[in-house]
């Protein structure tokens, strides 16, 4: 068997960081949630996830802490990849995959279009907006030595984006569709 991957899974915000609230939702305990379930469903894989939030171990951590120490933890730990988890706010709807600007045609943009499109399968049957692979220069994107990739899903203050936020199974198939495209893209084999 070959060496395991280490995938970081960064769940945008927490501590004293909320991240978007809205329509009853906070991004921090979605985007938990939502890593959990990945990790879980990524069981037996020859992968060793690991989950990456600062206020893990100190609660009372600040959006700057939450903004910069994953992906220098990342680094420490000579990850394979990096992906951070986030829910949207802002007036728009849908779904949007994003990598850092110098990465464009590199792996992390390959990786990044197919992860977004196997995603993009689950949430089209739920008439999810497709909102493209797009670039920015996000913090996390930018500090990262490894294959980066950010995804925000959906829109919390979105009425219809939120109904489907607020449904456990929906999270569960998202999550699920997420471990299915880290497993299809990171060539993640099954466990002996």
């Amino acid at each position: 068997m070959k060496n395991k991957k280490i995938i970081v899974l960064d769940p945008g915000h927490g501590g004293q960081d909320p991240g978007a609230v809205a329509n009853g939702l906070v991004e921090k305990f979605i985007v938990w949630e939502l890593a959990q379930r990945v990790k879980e469903k990524l069981a037996g894989r020859n992968a060793e996830i690991i989950i990456v939030q600062p206020s893990l171990s100190n609660p009372k951590s600040t959006a700057r802490d939450e903004l910069y120490k994953p992906p220098q933890e990342a680094n420490r730990l000579k990850a394979d990849f990096y992906l951070s988890l986030h829910v949207n706010a802002g007036g728009g709807e849908g779904f949007e995959s994003f990598v850092h600007p110098a990465a464009k045609n590199k792996p992390a943009d390959a990786l990044r279009n197919r992860l977004h499109s196997q995603i993009m399968q689950y949430l089209a049957r739920h008439k999810v907006k497709d909102r493209g692979c797009k670039y920015a220069d996000f913090a996390v994107l930018r500090l990262t030595h490894m294959p980066a990739v950010l995804l925000e899903c959906l829109f919390m203050d979105h009425t219809g984006d939120a109904q489907l936020l607020k449904n456990h199974d929906f999270l569960d198939g998202l999550a699920n569709e997420i471990a299915y495209g880290l497993m299809v893209t990171l060539s993640l084999e099954g466990e002996a």
